[in-house]
């Protein structure tokens, strides 16, 4: 992307100019802290793949302004989830594998950068995923003290998920689950992760 380049053509990652970097462009933008001392860390926070992609289909509905989600406005769930292209993305841009089938080796694949490489929240425990890059990060010592208190308000004002119904149960998930299988693994090992990664943060407090 143009963006991530113009950030390397300028030097970003050694400048320390930037506190964070949010895209979903993991390789990409991993190149801006090549050759660099202080380099980058991984953090994401994650929600079920069906639910987000429930949560597109409810997005479209609403949105004029995307020329490209345009052809999912007025379409029932069970259409959309038989016509979207949705394609286990985490899985695919972790392994930098954007088209073309997928298989278990890339699944452990992404398994293993998650493992390696990133700080793992979720959006159902999303205030103590906040409060652990805060304090991994430093965030509630270098900015203005209210960040500690804001941050999670900020996010939750902004999660969406209890203003639809989910459609757990019907054929409209399972589609979508199946669309997204490797995905939905990625998601089972993540929460395993997420747990397992509480220990790192004790250090920090």
């Amino acid at each position: 992307p143009t963006g991530i380049g113009r950030a390397k053509a300028m030097n970003l990652g050694a400048s320390g100019m930037a506190g964070a970097i949010s895209t979903p462009f993991l390789y990409e933008t991993a190149s801006i802290f090549e050759d660099v001392s202080d380099s980058g860390k991984c953090f994401t926070m994650l929600r079920h793949p069906v639910d987000r992609a429930v949560s597109l289909y409810f997005r479209y509905q609403s949105d004029d302004s995307n020329p490209n989600t345009a052809q999912y406005k007025g379409l029932s769930i069970d259409e959309y989830a038989e016509r979207s292209t949705e394609s286990n993305w985490m899985v695919r841009f972790l392994t930098n594998k954007r088209a073309g089938a997928l298989s278990w080796h890339d699944l452990e694949s992404a398994k293993e950068v998650f493992g390696r490489k990133c700080l793992v929240g979720l959006v159902e425990k999303a205030e103590e995923s906040i409060r652990r890059y805060e304090r991994f990060f430093g965030w509630g010592d270098s900015i203005n003290g209210e960040n500690d208190a804001c941050a999670g308000e900020r996010f939750l004002k902004s999660d969406k998920r209890n203003q639809h119904d989910s459609f757990e149960g019907t054929n409209a998930w399972e589609v979508l689950r199946k669309k997204n299988e490797y995905d939905v693994l990625l998601y089972d090992y993540a929460k395993h992760l997420y747990t397992q990664q509480a220990a790192l943060y004790e250090s920090f407090n």
